[in-house]
């Protein structure tokens, strides 16, 4: 995943409408439908099941809210899963969450057509056909409510709802409450796995992190408060009911909570409450189909899914096929009418989906990832975090067996066709593997994995921009592409589009008419066609240069190098900002990254490296030895020596030399140099030995120790009286003090 921050959105959304977004997904079908099931299997017992359903949502709603602050990019629970665990487990997740909320849609159908048909001689089932195929039509349509209508909908299906249960209170005749729990607190708890699909809308407010106004603050609020109001509210609908008729006669209505109402309010309360079972089964099935389909939209996006799935209707830009295939599905489930299996497989797939959750928020707090900084924090880490992700497992131990089996089955198919179709497609990145390779301090295992990394990598990704001083960079691309069999040069040129337009419009339209950003990636491919090698152009549209170039760089797993112009020391970024784009691409890059200063370079024929023991300057130094060969040059490895023992410092370069080239050349000369100032040795050799090439590697002082004239690095290419190239390599391990020091023990 990108890591860098791409954009900034305005943040527009205020705390009351991120709550209606929560509340409009959660108060549908869930309450009007299976509140009769969940009365008929536990008596007024059902009340305290929904109880514990809000119980078990509500550590899940706080991890939610920290993971959506720390990666603020909507998706959902399958963006936040698959950029901590990984694409495995998001193909789980993305699957399962579609699938959920398909099942979940057939159930809402059922609930409205059930609604329906209570007021109007129909069948039931033929309304929830009716009612799919509008709702695919208005989808695919793209045709929506505006935010004002959704907040004024939610607004009044809220206070229709607390009346009822306000005057419902004063009616309940004690009674029909004895005994309260009559089957025992096993048939309460297991209730959960069925009812607990009324409670899955909270996380859609995750989606809008970036867009809503202190997010530390109201994003928990929002998401937390959607949850409590829901439980409480739904509690008391459920002891109201249980309260004005008898568990048995509310098992055998179609519509039951108008058939409650029907007891006690007025014909206005009745028509309320009959409005609000229409409009919230309705909209219900609505969310949800809109929800889904830009679930495999994006895992399509991801390539996850087939990229047929991604594709944008030219004329209403929506994810037609999407729509489509994930309404047509959820008709036939609806057809089925059973509305308590369809509501429990729906609730197993979004307790695996919430299981994960809690594990991802562990590994990002173990990970610690740069990008990682979490607006809001949930408490009692890791504490409530793990509770949250037992109790959502334990959940699915609630359910019936066949609702049990028909979701592991459907988490078996997700992994198969991820090992079949995503795993060698995805470009998909997670914290989980790099975080448990990084705990795993043994050399040989680092170093294998590098080897076996690098011998993928067969890319050199050289941005252009300026024609000027493309040529310096493609040149010497090419020699280091040749020296390197099978290694070949991308000429990048990413140009920056503002955040009001989406990037695949800015790239459609790039690819059409992009003629005067193609004039200087056709000029590097002239200059890599007379270095001898064919050169690949990329035009991206991207929110920032930076980001751009860590972006591309990501997504193409062979990249092996980043070649950048010199624009500058790194340390004097505060007094010209443009060069703190080259510092970021250095420091974030996921590969290794040369910063070339040329002056006016044309052959190479003599060599420098100065060589401590940094691995920076190792891959300095192998670099050097390739170019050496490629350009039949002379290659000096230097080592500035500050005691007065010439003769050790000899005897640990040679070490050195052997250790990372493997054998010895006489191309290869040992020079070693005395002095107390590490850049007065090196500047000094680099003069009195007349070299025409110079490559130094970042040292620590490069990124930490920041001297008063500059780190040795930036000095060095400030004076050097030839060519420089920096180099930085990338280390993905986060204790590089070990590998310095497994490293340092064998000089």
């Amino acid at each position: 995943m990108k890591k860098g921050k791409e954009s900034e959105f305005l943040r527009e959304l205020s705390f009351n409408q991120a709550l209606s977004i929560g509340l409009g997904t959660m108060i549908g079908a869930g309450i009007f439908v299976l509140s009769a099931i969940a009365a008929e299997r536990a008596g007024p017992g059902a009340t305290f099941s929904y109880l514990l359903a809000g119980l078990v949502c509500l550590p899940i709603a706080m991890t939610i809210s920290e993971l959506a602050t720390g990666m603020p990019k909507a998706g959902g629970s399958y963006y936040l899963i698959s950029r901590a665990l990984g694409p495995m487990a998001g193909a789980i997740v993305g699957l399962g969450n579609w699938l959920g909320l398909t099942f979940a849609t057939g159930f809402y159908l059922i609930g409205f057509g059930q609604y329906v048909a209570y007021f109007l001689p129909l069948p039931s089932w033929s309304i929830a056909l009716a009612a799919s195929a509008f709702f695919i039509y208005l989808n695919y349509r793209g045709a929506k409510l505006s935010g004002q209508l959704q907040n004024i909908i939610v607004l009044l299906l809220v206070l229709i709802l607390a009346v009822f249960v306000a005057r419902g209170v004063f009616n309940v005749d004690p009674l029909l409450h004895r005994p309260f729990i009559p089957f025992g607190w096993g048939v309460v708890i297991a209730n959960v796995g069925l009812i607990i699909v009324s409670f899955t809308g909270f996380e859609n407010i995750s989606t809008l992190a970036e867009e809503i106004k202190r997010p530390e603050r109201n994003l928990p609020l929002a998401i937390v408060g959607s949850v409590l109001i829901a439980t409480f509210l739904y509690a008391g609908i459920l002891y109201v009911a249980t309260g004005i008729l008898p568990y048995e006669v509310i098992a055998d209505s179609k519509a039951p909570l108008v058939e409650v109402a029907s007891r006690f309010m007025s014909a206005i309360g009745i028509a309320g409450i009959s409005l609000a079972a229409l409009l919230a089964t309705a909209s219900s099935a609505n969310a949800a189909i809109m929800a889904s389909s830009r679930i495999n939209f994006a895992m399509g996006r991801d390539s996850i899914l087939p990229g047929w799935f991604n594709r944008i209707h030219e004329r209403y830009m929506t994810p037609h096929r999407s729509v489509v295939i994930t309404g047509v599905l959820a008709m036939l489930l609806a057809l089925s009418g059973k509305a308590a299996t369809l509501a429990e497989i729906s609730s197993a797939l979004f307790m695996v989906s919430y299981a994960l959750l809690s594990l991802s928020v562990i590994v990002m707090h173990k990970a610690r990832p740069a990008w990682y900084r979490p607006a809001y924090r949930a408490p009692l880490y890791p504490w409530l975090s793990a509770a949250g992700g037992l109790l959502a497992s334990s959940v699915i131990g609630t359910m019936e067996r066949t609702s049990q089996i028909a979701g592991m089955a459907l988490i078996a198919l997700s992994l198969a066709w991820y090992a079949i179709w995503g795993k060698r497609r995805t470009d998909v990145e997670g914290e989980l593997l790099p975080w448990l390779q990084r705990e795993r301090p043994l050399e040989d295992v680092i170093s294998h994995m590098e080897r076996a990394i690098q011998a993928r990598r067969k890319e050199i990704l050289v941005p252009v921009a300026n024609p000027a001083t493309a040529k310096s960079l493609i040149t010497l691309a090419a020699k280091l592409a040749r020296s390197y069999e099978g290694t070949r040069v991308v000429a990048l040129k990413v140009v920056p589009v503002p955040v009001h337009i989406p990037l695949s419009i800015a790239q459609d339209y790039l690819e059409r008419r992009g003629e005067e950003h193609r004039d200087v990636l056709r000029r590097a491919a002239k200059h890599g066609a007379v270095a001898g090698v064919r050169v690949k152009m990329l035009l991206k549209a991207t929110r920032g240069v930076a980001s751009g170039i860590l972006g591309v760089a990501r997504s193409r797993s062979e990249t092996r190098m980043i070649l950048l112009g010199w624009h500058g020391p790194f340390l004097r970024e505060l007094i010209d900002f443009g060069k703190k784009i080259d510092k970021e691409v250095v420091r974030n890059a996921h590969c290794d990254v040369g910063v070339f200063l040329d002056r006016n370079s044309r052959d190479i024929s003599h060599i420098l490296v100065p060589v401590g023991g940094g691995p920076h300057a190792r891959l300095g130094l192998r670099l050097g030895y390739q170019l050496a060969m490629g350009e039949d040059a002379e290659l000096a490895a230097l080592r500035i020596a500050k005691g007065a023992d010439l003769a050790a410092e000899e005897e640990a370069l040679k070490r050195l030399v052997k250790n990372e080239l493997g054998k010895a050349d006489e191309r290869v000369k040992l020079r070693i140099v005395q002095s107390r100032s590490v850049v007065k040795g090196i500047l000094e050799e680099a003069r009195k030995g007349s070299y025409d090439f110079l490559i130094i590697g970042a040292s620590e002082e490069w990124f930490f120790r920041k001297w008063l004239f500059g780190a040795i690095p930036d000095a060095v290419a400030e004076r050097a009286p030839c060519s420089v190239l920096l180099v930085r390599k990338y280390e993905p391990s986060p204790i590089p003090w070990l590998r310095r020091a497994l490293r340092r023990a064998r000089v």
